[in-house]
């Protein structure tokens, strides 16, 4: 082999052993060297927090290349508070809740001290949250109770996993920039009872996690410490749910619950003098303030059972209901449920109000018309005046009269009966009319009572001023006219003229001008059922079927009416009941024959407002016996015996009619109205 050869071959060998050669990792990964090459995990610390026990510090963390904040000893602590801090670590550690500060290391460092790291939020305390809201620099209530919100759901979970915090106060909340709300400092947590379900038997042992304190002392921050807790008894769930209390008291009002130094805030929360939160800050709700007395009960068995039920009594008040704590009025309620249903209690509220303006306008416009219907009443009225004066001229001039009667009844078919009755008054002689005292001619004067009088006064007047030797005759004729329409006190002189004409009726007149009172008459009808009564009983039922037609044409219906109208029925006038709050008349004929009319023909029971008949074991022979009941809308006839009902459709309102299946024929049921029911 010559020397080229051989050169050529040892360089051939030597890559080869280049190539197989092994290669260093960190040459090739320089971040994996870097890792490898850090002595230190932790470097440049700085102090952000100084606790009672321990200070946090901002450290960087090499190996993750970012910043986290490390819990340590204060440097001259003993080493009996080692276990104690481990045991915060490992319990903090074990409680993984998004409100809950999350640890990432526990460890001893080269000097042998324990130290743990956890997250590092940006924000501020509780405490720095509620200054600012004092100072009004943010953080309104509705953002602040989100924040006691989320530290309540962190409790809640501590609780369900059997650990207290046993120092939950502003300074141990965190806030961050995002809304980030955390619990820290469980260096006071305590667990209770069993714990089936946590898998680390050995750090929550009872009896390693129990008695938590500083040693020699109560452990925890005055005003926010339960009673319990400050003398030193047993501590449970509720003991936490007295802290949140606290904790709420000062999330709505900025301040603490008691204020003072230690002596004074300890002795306030062990006697129960806590001032409600409503009298430390005028804008706290009262609902609010009765949930924060509720969880700051002085006796444990007073407070909430549970934080949920008292997150159940915040988020009632954030959805517009009134909390279990507080006991609020009929008032109170009525607000929630607008600020509720404030949409659409606004609509409801804007629909009533469009009803009552349509209603107001609607009733402007009513009111108009009643003006108007007022005005044209005025100008009948005038027009009727006119007519009663046209109708004296016709007295005097017969041929003129009844050319204005042609007249009026084409213009006024009210008017025709006036007219013709003014003709025929016109042609008797003044003698018939005083001396048979019948000028009120029945048809006439039942159609109109008013008109009737007031020309019959005026046809006497006329005859006393013209016809002076007759003169007394006319006056003795006003003494029947002034007893019709109860003037008794003017009758009395009018029948001394002649004494031996009508005597019964003036003695009647005489007792009656001493004791009638006029007052009363107006508004009671029982005076007049007397009278009806007393000219029944003299044969006078003529006179009082007028004088109970004028005395209702000129005061109408009243209390006691009905009385007078069964009078007029002398001595079957206990057959009749009628009930003016139902407007029902009940008429019992005892099984005989009963008839309606008087003996003029005429309807007494048409002056009442009947709007329900009932007849029992009453035999009526038909129907048109009880026509004149215009206002019937009710006939319960199935007690009566009726020989005939053809005239059941003269009744205008009938709406119901009671019968017995064999009292009305298929022919008289056709003719009823298509609105009446037959039952």
């Amino acid at each position: 082999m010559t020397v080229e050869s051989r050169v050529r071959t040892q360089s051939l060998n030597n890559l080869l052993d280049e190539a197989f050669e092994e290669v260093d990792p960190a040459a090739e990964s320089p971040l994996y060297g870097q890792l490898r090459s850090f002595q230190e995990r932790y470097d440049q610390p700085e102090v952000i927090a100084v606790g009672g026990m321990k200070r946090i510090l901002k450290v960087l963390d090499r190996h993750g290349n970012r910043h986290v904040a490390m819990a340590r000893l204060h440097e001259d602590a003993s080493d009996l508070l080692f276990d104690p801090f481990i045991r915060e670590a490992r319990l903090t550690a074990l409680l993984e809740h998004p409100n809950v500060i999350s640890v990432h290391d526990v460890g001893v460092d080269k000097e042998g001290r324990p130290y743990f790291t956890m997250d590092l939020k940006v924000g501020d305390g509780l405490d720095v949250v509620v200054q600012k809201a004092l100072a009004g620099e943010g953080y309104p209530l509705s953002e602040r109770l989100d924040i006691f919100l989320k530290v309540c759901d962190a409790i809640t979970y501590a609780h369900s996993r059997d650990v207290i915090h046993l120092d939950l106060k502003p300074a141990n909340i965190q806030v961050g920039h995002y809304g980030e709300v955390l619990v820290c400092d469980w260096g006071l947590g305590k667990l209770i009872g069993g714990t089936d379900e946590i898998d680390d038997d050995e750090l929550l042992n009872p009896d390693l996690l129990s008695g938590m304190t500083m040693y020699g002392q109560v452990k925890g921050t005055p005003g926010y410490m339960a009673p319990e807790q400050i003398r030193g008894e047993d501590r449970d769930k509720r003991t936490d749910i007295y802290a949140l209390g606290a904790l709420l008291y000062a999330v709505l009002t900025c301040r603490p619950p008691v204020e003072g130094d230690s002596d004074v805030m300890l002795q306030a929360a062990v006697s129960g003098d806590i001032v409600p939160p409503t009298k430390r800050c005028s804008g706290v709700p009262e609902s609010l303030s009765a949930v924060v007395i509720k969880a700051m009960a002085l006796e444990p068995a007073d407070r909430y059972a549970s934080v949920s039920d008292l997150i159940a009594d915040i988020r009632a008040f954030l959805g517009g209901f009134s909390p279990v704590a507080h006991k609020s009025g009929v008032g109170a309620e009525f607000m929630l449920f607008y600020r509720r249903n404030r949409v659409s209690c606004n609509l409801a509220a804007v629909f009533v109000a469009t009803v009552v303006v349509v209603t107001a306008l609607f009733v402007d416009r009513l009111s108009a018309k009643r003006v108007q219907a007022e005005t044209l009443a005025a100008r009948l009225r005038v027009e009727k005046h006119e007519t009663e004066a046209l109708a004296a001229l016709l007295r005097v001039e017969k041929e003129e009269t009844e050319t204005l009667a042609s007249r009026l009844r084409v213009e006024k078919e009210d008017s025709e009966a006036l007219l013709l009755e003014v003709g025929r008054m016109t042609t008797a002689l003044p003698g018939d009319l005083v001396a048979r005292g019948d000028q009120f001619s029945d048809n006439f004067f039942f159609q109109r009572p008013l008109v009737s009088y007031e020309l019959t006064m005026r046809s006497v007047n006329d005859m006393i001023r013209t016809d002076p030797e007759r003169a007394d005759q006319a006056r003795a004729q006003l003494a029947y006219l002034y007893f019709m329409s109860a003037e008794f006190a003017k009758a009395k002189p009018y029948f001394a003229i002649n004494p031996n004409k009508m005597i019964g009726l003036g003695r009647f007149n005489k007792e009656l001008a001493e004791s009638f009172d006029q007052a009363k008459h107006k508004t009671s009808a029982t005076q007049l059922a007397t009278i009806i009564e007393r000219l029944e009983s003299m044969g006078r039922r003529d006179a009082s079927a007028k004088f109970l037609a004028y005395d209702h044409a000129s005061l109408g219906y009243r209390e006691g009416y009905e009385l007078a109208v069964a009078a007029t029925f002398g001595h079957r006038a206990h057959c009749f009941s009628y009930e003016a709050e139902t407007h029902t008349l009940t008429i019992n004929g005892g099984g005989e024959s009963l008839s309606l009319r008087t003996q003029q023909g005429q309807y007494p029971l048409r002056f009442l407002p009947i709007k329900r008949l009932i007849l029992v074991d009453t035999v009526i022979s038909s129907s048109s016996e009880i026509a004149g009941l215009k206002m019937l809308e009710v006939a319960d006839l199935r007690g009566s015996r009726i020989s005939s009902m053809g005239d059941l459709n003269m009744f205008p309102q009938l709406k119901t009619l009671t019968v017995r299946p064999d009292q009305l024929s298929q022919e008289e049921k056709s003719r009823l109205r298509p609105q009446v029911r037959i039952k």
